[in-house]
């Protein structure tokens, strides 16, 4: 059986996936317990930053992931 990518681009892709997921964690949380009080807690420099960071980063290795040659294994 022939696959589309070889071995290498399938691990660059479970490591963007991951730094995704990763990204999209760190952006989770930040409520208010009482819904009448605003809460500065969702500007953190681990939602606004952090995570983005991760996001940004899982998505370029995905697109490198996918446009890279493989070599002949």
């Amino acid at each position: 059986m022939e696959f589309n990518f070889g071995k290498r681009n399938y691990q660059l892709m479970i490591l963007g996936v991951m730094l995704i997921i990763t990204g999209y964690i760190l952006m989770t949380g930040g409520k208010s317990e009482d819904p009448n009080v605003f809460s500065d807690a969702i500007f953190s420099f681990r939602r606004m930053t952090l995570s983005v960071i991760f996001l940004i980063t899982g998505l370029v290795i995905e697109v490198f992931a996918i446009l890279h040659k493989a070599k002949d294994e």
